[in-house]
């Protein structure tokens, strides 16, 4: 009965003792960065320029580069910009539903990809660079503005998404900086 006892013990002490090791390895996203800024103050040193997209996309640009602003510096206080975002968005559209007797697609889904690259303010270093994508769905109405109002508020949920993705990615990649 000791030795079951033993080896009990020796189990969990060897679980304890690798998972203390390698809790070195760690960091908290949301904790300071490597450098000891807080990663707020380095999220909201990103500028993020007006977005110069043609026509089509030129309001799902507004709802993004709002979106965004609020994701990295929903203070709304004024910091000194260390970093620049640029950006670049591909847009399709599917229609996964159609009525077999009117042949009206009944839904839709917008699928953006958007490709981001934070560089420091001079230029002199990519800080990261990715693609986030996302998806968005919505009804397809007889009424045209109801489809209409549908799609905006698919845009506006894509826009949401995406910020927040690439929120995420640059804060990772904030904290090794």
């Amino acid at each position: 009965m000791s030795s079951l006892n033993f080896k009990g013990f020796a189990r969990v002490a060897l679980v304890a003792g690798l998972s203390l090791g390698l809790s070195a390895c760690f960091r908290p996203l949301y904790g300071p960065t490597a450098s000891g800024q807080q990663l707020q103050d380095a999220l909201a040193a990103i500028e993020i320029p007006e977005i110069t997209w043609p026509e089509p996309r030129a309001r799902f640009a507004h709802y993004l580069r709002s979106e965004l602003i609020f994701a990295l510096n929903g203070s709304g206080a004024e910091a000194p910009k260390r970093y620049v975002l640029t950006l670049s968005y591909n847009q399709g559209l599917t229609t996964p539903i159609v009525d077999t007797e009117s042949g009206r697609a009944l839904s839709a889904t917008i699928t953006g990809n958007l490709t981001y690259t934070l560089k420091a303010k001079d230029g002199s270093q990519v800080v990261a660079t990715g693609v986030a994508t996302a998806y968005a769905s919505y009804d397809r109405f007889q009424q045209r503005f109801a489809t209409v109002r549908a799609a905006r508020d698919a845009e506006i949920r894509l826009a949401k998404t995406l910020a927040e993705q690439v929120r995420t990615r640059l804060s990772a990649a904030l904290t090794r900086t």
